[in-house]
């Protein structure tokens, strides 16, 4: 699946300054809640990957995240699957 990158295009067409440092996402979980964190960058690489998910045109599209991709080597939660019902 292409990710659209609608959110980091539209800020960089809207001359938004953003901040280049990426280190990658990173996922915790502790009793019950889940702590998503990371830099303006990766937070926006996560918000592109989700929206390319939602509008892609198969009924079951999905994408998995890992360190590969997005999240941090360090984070506790090492894959991500975002998948559209």
């Amino acid at each position: 699946m292409e990710t659209k990158n609608i959110i980091k295009n539209y800020l960089k067409e809207n001359k938004y300054n953003l901040k280049e440092n990426q280190e990658g996402i990173n996922i915790n979980y502790d009793k019950n809640e889940v702590l998503i964190k990371g830099s303006e960058l990766d937070l926006i690489e996560l918000a592109d990957y989700i929206i390319s998910v939602a509008l892609s045109e198969s009924k079951k599209d999905h994408i998995h995240l890992d360190d590969l991709t997005l999240i941090n080597k360090n984070s506790e939660i090492k894959e991500l699957i975002i998948e559209k019902e």
